[in-house]
């Protein structure tokens, strides 16, 4: 869904110098070393970031540079007390714009060429299985005594040589886009591996993240965090966050946002999400739900919304704009949740799944109603993610994929279903 892009605040090290190459720590093993503090004072000096939770940081664009490796976005991640593994975005449709095919190509060799510099090795091209990440990824990976190393490479489309007559191409008929080129690092094989569609947890596990307070609150632990940065990756980050709570922490947003057909700068289209979601859950051992749509719920809406307007003095929706975009915000929560019995009815199917381990994609118009944390967009279509509920307050507990500080928020149930444009659920098959 469209997003509008934001400014990335970063936190700034106290330190005042800048870290400089991280080439050779890599290829000795001496990043993945020594107690986090350390770590710290002798690598990220200077270095700015954002936290995107507990594990994970996003260092901003130039923070680091890897030898001769194009760096975009870097994601560190920590371990207990070390530095984990690093994910080096080399390239992005979302954050780069699209690039020809050439362009495409010659950004893997450089990469390739830059990592066997780094590491000392050959790569070995490992095949991947379009049925594990649900996208064509081109891989390989570099493996030495003091690390391991990957670079994967997506595109949709036709790559490389032209298809044989009367035969499809790999990509189908569709034209040639890059998607993404991302490299992982880190001290082995092990920690640079993720989960793709055969790693799904059971049903049983994820009812075992089922959290309940004194307080009546229930939630669901361990949704991970997937910021979506300045990209209108909103539906492909929140995608990505219920897979990785899933095991399939592989498939991530990148990937999916070409699943998705989300572009480099409007995000995924309200018209196409759905029909999106569908086509992805396709393709994994999951299924969707849903729980309201985008075109039921605004023709239940717009009748008794006009009535109300009548009688108030106020503007009707019509459907030559999106009614959500001009409807009167008090009007609206009279029309949804007015009524003790429609905040209950609502709340109730949010309850049914997060009992089950499941959390509700959620997709809002933003700017109606003021937030307890202040969102970066102002007003628009944007989704989410509901991971909780208390039904004696009628709240629930919801994220959204802009990093820390939007991990755990309440909103009142009344409001949250008063901005709902759609409900969803990814259920395990």
């Amino acid at each position: 869904m469209k997003s509008i892009a934001r400014l990335f605040a970063v936190a700034l090290c106290s330190m005042a110098c800048f870290g400089g190459d991280l080439a050779q720590p890599i290829s000795t093993g001496e990043l993945w070393k020594g107690p986090k503090q350390a770590a710290t004072n002798k690598y990220l000096v200077g270095a700015r970031y954002a936290p995107v939770d507990d594990t994970t940081w996003r260092m901003a664009n130039g923070s680091f540079t890897f030898g001769k490796l194009r760096a975009g976005e870097v994601l560190l991640h920590w371990g207990a007390d070390n530095i984990d593994s690093l994910r080096v975005i080399v390239y992005s449709k979302g954050d780069d714009g699209a690039i020809g095919k050439e362009d495409f190509l010659g950004r893997i060799e450089s990469a390739k060429e830059a990592l066997t510099e780094i590491t000392g090795v050959e790569p070995k091209k490992k095949k991947v299985n379009v049925k594990e990440t649900g996208v064509q990824v081109e891989c390989w990976e570099w493996s030495w005594e003091n690390g391991a190393a990957r670079l994967d490479a997506s595109y949709t489309g036709e790559l490389g040589k032209k298809a044989k007559r009367g035969k499809k191409n790999r990509g189908g008929s569709a034209p040639f886009e890059a998607e993404f080129i991302r490299v992982d690092l880190g001290p082995d094989a092990a920690a640079i591996e993720h989960g793709g569609a055969s790693d799904k947890v059971t049903r049983k596990e994820l009812r075992s993240s089922i959290k309940k307070e004194e307080d009546g609150t229930v939630w669901l632990e361990g949704v991970n965090m997937v910021d979506q940065g300045q990209k209108g990756y909103c539906v492909p980050a929140t995608l990505a966050r219920v897979f990785a709570f899933y095991g399939m922490d592989g498939v991530d947003q990148h990937a999916l946002a070409a699943l998705c057909d989300s572009s480099a700068d409007g995000g995924t289209s309200s018209n196409s999400m759905e029909g999106a979601m569908a086509a992805i859950c396709k393709k994994f051992p999951v299924k969707l739900n849903t729980i309201e749509d985008y075109q039921s719920s605004m023709m239940a809406l717009v009748e008794p919304y006009n009535k109300l307007a009548k009688k108030k003095g106020k503007q009707a929706l019509s459907f030559a704009v999106p009614p959500m975009d001009v409807a009167d915000p008090e009007l609206l929560k009279q029309v949804r949740a007015g009524k003790k019995s429609q905040v209950k009815k609502w709340l109730g199917l949010i309850k049914r799944h997060i009992d089950a381990g499941s959390p509700v994609l959620w997709s809002v118009t933003l700017g109606i109603y003021r937030e307890e944390i202040p969102v970066p967009q102002s007003r628009g279509g944007h989704m989410r993610l509901i991971i909780g509920y208390n039904m004696k307050e009628q709240t629930i507990i919801y994220s959204d994929s802009w990093g820390a500080g939007h991990e755990k928020k309440t909103m009142p149930a009344a409001e949250a279903a008063a901005m709902t444009t759609g409900r969803y659920v990814i259920k395990l098959k």
